[in-house]
């Protein structure tokens, strides 16, 4: 049965690619998908083959914005940047975009919502029209979880009395890996899915493809922070002393540092410096990568079968690098270390094959728990009806499909 899905996400650069897992299986079934988001994404819904409806506003985007989350970050740390950015700014965007959806879902309704877990007004406008849902960790599954009784519901609470709903509470949440590796606490009914990519990332250009001689380090820092004018020193900072501690060290070097590409320069030719890459490609070549932490970016890693050394920046990649290094998977530093202890950590991973058996091993476990988990069933009723509990959406039952390897391992 062809279904008509739903996917929604909220306007942070990186957040169409973490929603790759559940868009490319829906696709491969057969499913009739839609992205309703802001207008930043319409290229993105367009280059994944799927119909593009206008959602929300790109108000990430605003310079007031940015800006003061920007110094809160600077000024006060992640945890005051995080109950600022999703116990405020975020609940405070909710009633546009539900509005929005709702709007839309009466004329159109879909027989299943897709969300981001971070979308708190696609939760509502799917409770308000009793919508069958499901929210897609997207990275902040833990921090919105940690948030949520003391920043986010209270938030909430008076938007959800105007359209005459419960208490807020996060849906049943699809999840692209093992539970434990991110969550100290589990999310509301987890489901688990295979992790896939959109397929234009898998394929490296021919300026890329080759095979080194020596290591080959890939660099990346993400696309928000980059995206931030109040973060873009820092951020570029680290880059350089990063690219610093690759020139001493004997291995090859790709750095991807978006719009502050063209401020880095490397005297260096064993070292790139480029605007963008496809990373899931990329990381089935690298030996090891060095990264902000972000969520879609480690799971990169590890289907890549790439050792990391983790500098997270904010949100939850600073929780994400630190639970890499506990299980093995590398080893984090704070974004703003120097470039010697940058250079010895580098040293170190690439020099110990535990990090690549250990990277190797979660690659494996990866593919088993999204190939064999259990899903609650959940039917979908196609005349708009409602959810009832029958059988699971194709679209959400595991497949595998693989890269193909790095040359020479």
């Amino acid at each position: 049965m062809t279904l008509r899905i739903a996917i929604t996400a909220e306007p942070i650069p990186s957040h169409v690619s973490a929603l790759d897992y559940v868009t490319s299986p829906a696709l491969e079934q057969g499913h009739d998908v839609a992205l309703y988001a802001p207008s930043m994404f319409r290229r993105e819904a367009l280059r994944r083959g799927v119909e593009f409806h206008r959602a929300g506003t790109n108000w990430t985007c605003d310079p007031g914005v940015q800006r003061a989350a920007s110094e809160i970050w600077k000024e006060s740390g992640n945890a005051p940047f995080n109950r600022y950015v999703f116990g405020r700014l975020w609940p405070d965007q909710a009633e546009t975009k539900a509005h929005a959806l709702i709007t839309a879902w009466t004329r159109a309704r879909p027989d299943l919502v897709i969300a981001e877990c971070s979308d708190l007004g696609a939760h509502l406008a799917a409770k308000v029209l009793d919508l069958p849902m499901y929210a897609a960790d997207n990275g902040l599954g833990p921090l919105l979880l940690d948030l949520w009784e003391t920043d986010i519901a209270p938030a909430l609470t008076r938007l959800y009395k105007q359209h005459d709903q419960d208490t807020p509470a996060l849906p049943p949440m699809l999840t692209p890996a093992p539970i434990q590796w991110f969550h100290e606490t589990p999310p509301p009914s987890p489901r688990a899915v295979r992790r896939t990519v959109a397929e234009f990332r898998t394929t490296l250009p021919e300026r890329l493809d080759h095979s080194p001689s020596r290591p080959l380090v890939y660099v990346s820092l993400g696309t928000l922070t980059t995206a931030m004018p109040g973060l873009r020193t820092v951020v570029g900072n680290a880059y350089r002393e990063v690219m610093a501690a690759l020139s001493g060290i004997d291995c090859d070097a790709i750095v991807s540092a978006g719009g502050l590409a063209k401020d880095l320069r490397s005297a260096d030719p064993r070292i790139k410096v480029v605007a963008h890459v496809p990373q899931p490609a990329l990381l089935h070549r690298a030996d090891l990568f060095v990264t902000h932490g972000g969520r879609a970016s480690l799971l990169d890693a590890v289907q890549g079968a790439t050792p990391v050394l983790g500098m997270g920046v904010l949100a939850d990649q600073p929780d994400n690098a630190a639970a890499f290094a506990r299980r093995g998977l590398g080893r984090a530093l704070d974004l703003t270390t120097t470039r010697g202890e940058i250079a010895d950590a580098i040293t170190a991973v690439l020099g110990d094959s535990r990090y690549a058996d250990a990277v190797t091993a979660a690659n494996a476990e990866l593919s088993h728990s999204s190939r064999h988990a259990a899903l609650v069933p959940l039917g979908v009723d196609t005349d708009g009806a409602g959810p009832r509990a029958r059988r699971t959406p194709p679209c959400l039952r595991p497949r595998r499909r693989t890269l193909g390897r790095r040359r020479g391992r």
